[in-house]
């Protein structure tokens, strides 16, 4: 049986292999990519993520989510690490793909209420779109098989 997952990200170089993998693998169900402002603005972080689908060969849908945080000041993005389209120079023009109708936070949510107990939620860029989802869907968590998250920073502008 194949593992279903969501993976939350805002597509710089240091997401796209995860992305890759979780693609490829025969192991893992991807669901979706859920985008979040990060390593670059909203609109940037979206067109990554279709970039990326679309250099798999795989269809996935892309939701696009939150595009400043909740609480904190929205920081400068870190192109100095990530370049500034998010992906070293890297990220293609123009890409063919499109993102679904729904919010990625509704994304989340729907996709958690069509497989109860069975999707894990990969958040790998800021946690806005999880909190948001939180919010709406106060039982998001017993909907959800597991989190599996990769940690940032609370006081210094993200993994940089």
């Amino acid at each position: 049986m194949t593992e279903k997952i969501i993976i939350d990200t805002d597509p710089g170089i240091d997401d796209a292999f995860a992305i890759f993998y979780a693609l490829r693998s025969p192991e893992i169900e991807v669901l979706g990519l859920t985008t979040v402002y990060g390593n670059a603005p909203i609109a940037q972080t979206t067109h990554n993520a279709l970039a990326l689908v679309e250099m798999t060969g795989i269809a996935c849908p892309v939701a696009r989510g939150a595009e400043r945080p909740l609480v904190i000041e929205c920081r400068p993005y870190p192109a100095m690490v990530h370049g500034e389209d998010g992906m070293g120079g890297c990220s293609p023009a123009e890409v063919g793909g499109s993102v679904v109708m729904d919010h990625a936070v509704d994304f989340i949510i729907q996709a958690a209420r069509a497989h109860p107990g069975e999707v894990t939620l990969v958040p790998i860029g800021p946690l806005t779109n999880i909190a948001l989802a939180l919010q709406k869907e106060p039982k998001l968590p017993k909907l959800i098989k597991r989190v599996v998250l990769m940690g940032g920073a609370a006081h210094a502008n993200g993994n940089v």
